[in-house]
């Protein structure tokens, strides 16, 4: 049969509109994957993608497309493929459409990319990869690459969260107090904060919907976000930041997304904007809040205590060398670390701590800490012999921070066996930092999490209601990091002694 694809129609324009998508249909026949290929490196040259990145991109649909029609469809079976490309503010999505064979839990069916995912590579082209199973519908592959977008990096500069503001540390006061009003952000103000968001911290923060204004709309809109803005005399935006639910447990928020505009530091923007969200979470009823501070300078730390935060954890190396940190400082080529801290914004639930033994002492320092006064509890006999066959375990993966979380649902007379191979197959991948996620209410905690510092974790400290059943023992895995802790900066004594203590524990010391 001789078969042919006609070429899709030039646009009148010299580039595509925001979220104007354009959808093909191919057969499942790998014939059709070249002129994809072509057409959507057409649409990514198009949108202000360079030679070789549209050439990159159609490398990974190759790759995505390659790889899908082997795995969904069985031979001879006729079915089709559903492309979608669309200009998002952060650059090019891609979306995957078929109704052929379901993604399972273990190939990372439940929108992450599981290390048993056929198309886990996929993270070497694109900057996002998701994978939806939709019922009847099928399923979903969502690839994201970013680009600089003009509309976001041509604008009025803005600049990172600038602790001295509230501190009054490292620069002259200001001559006048600016007159802000801290209000929730209205949706049609989105795109001012993904604007400011990338100018701020380019394309390395964590959360990827910052960059994209519709989303962090949406988002405002279900709750699961809730972003405040400070808006000057002349109703200009002068700074933002948001509670962010955490994920693993929403009864719980991080502050996050913290900008202020440079002619509006150290007038108390951002001081006014932290008043509010706490309230904020007061009045929604959350059991704490928490940040995440740099290490580079204490200030940040010192803003966070005057507001009540207290240090619970540092995670070592979690910001990437090569991030754009404005007036973060840090050596070039090394990874940032940051230091956790926590408040209680109602009386803390009483859950037990089961700690393992060599971490006990430090684990009720920062309870205490917290202000609270932990439940430890030595586990019952038979703990360490879980009764499940096999462990459940979830995998998150941040590829703005090449960072990746793993979950421990269930404990199961696998877990040591599971874990030592999903953290070779990360290693392998170049993911640079892991962290593990433990539940301290579980019994079998204290005896697994030694077992896991066996294969290279250790200690980072705890986060509070970090899940539903209780507070969260996080170890974490450093893929050949050498952490300059000298450089590490602290503004209380008790983060003084948790970091020492951290460095105590990190192999690589040896």
């Amino acid at each position: 049969m001789n078969k042919s694809l006609s070429p899709p129609v030039a646009p009148e324009e010299t580039t595509l509109p925001d979220c104007a998508p354009s959808k093909l249909s191919i057969p499942n026949d790998p014939f059709y994957i070249e002129p994809a290929c072509r057409y959507v490196a057409a649409v990514a040259g198009q949108i202000g993608f360079d030679a070789l990145q549209a050439q990159d991109i159609s490398a990974g649909l190759h790759r995505a497309l390659t790889t899908l029609l082997r795995y969904s469809f069985e031979p001879n079976e006729r079915a089709s493929v559903e492309l979608v490309s669309e200009r998002i503010p952060a650059g090019l999505r891609l979306s995957l459409r078929d109704q052929g064979l379901p993604l399972s839990p273990a190939d990372g069916g439940s929108g992450g990319a599981g290390a048993g995912n056929p198309l886990y590579g996929l993270n070497a082209y694109f900057d996002e990869v998701r994978f939806h199973n939709r019922g009847r519908e099928g399923k979903e592959i969502i690839l994201s690459k970013h680009l600089p977008d003009p509309s976001i990096t041509d604008d009025a500069a803005a600049c990172a969260w600038d602790a001295n503001e509230a501190s009054g540390s490292g620069r002259a006061a200001a001559q006048t107090e600016a007159h802000c009003t801290v209000r929730r952000l209205k949706p049609s103000e989105a795109h001012e904060v993904s604007k400011a968001v990338y100018r701020a911290y380019g394309y390395s923060y964590p959360h990827d919907y910052v960059y994209y204004p519709e989303k962090i709309a949406e988002l405002n809109r279900r709750g699961d976000i809730f972003s405040a803005v400070a808006v000057a005399e002349n109703q200009e935006i002068a700074g933002h930041c948001s509670l962010k639910r955490w994920e693993e447990n929403p009864r719980i928020a991080e502050m996050a997304q913290g900008v202020v505009k440079p002619r509006f530091r150290s007038q108390g923007c951002f001081a006014q904007l932290t008043e509010y969200l706490i309230e904020a979470a007061r009045g929604q009823g959350l059991t704490g809040i928490f940040g995440e501070a740099v290490t580079t300078h204490p200030y940040s730390q010192k803003t966070a205590i005057q507001f009540g935060l207290r240090d619970c954890a540092l995670f070592l190396g979690l910001i990437p060398a090569a991030a754009d940190f404005k007036g973060l400082g840090g050596s070039p080529g090394d990874r940032g670390s940051m230091l956790v801290q926590f408040r209680y914004l109602t009386t803390p639930p009483s859950t037990p701590v089961y700690s393992p033994v060599p971490h006990r002492a430090m684990i009720a320092e920062i309870l205490v800490n917290l202000g609270r006064a932990p439940d430890l509890r030595t586990p019952p006999p038979g703990a360490e012999r879980p009764a499940a066959a096999e462990a459940a375990i979830a995998v998150k993966l941040s590829r703005s921070l090449n960072f990746a979380r793993i979950r421990i649902d269930r404990y199961g007379r696998n877990a040591v066996g599971l874990l030592r191979e999903q953290t070779r197959a990360l290693c392998r991948q170049k993911w640079d930092v892991i962290h593990l996620l433990l539940d301290l209410s579980d019994p079998a905690t204290a005896h697994f999490a030694n077992r896991f510092e066996e294969l290279g974790f250790f200690f980072a400290g705890v986060l509070p209601c970090g899940l539903p059943a209780g507070d969260v023992l996080i170890l974490q895995h450093l893929n050949h990091l050498v952490v300059p802790y000298e450089s590490i900066q602290t503004e209380s004594e008790f983060a003084g002694r948790l970091a020492a203590y951290v460095r105590q524990c990190d192999p690589s010391r040896a």
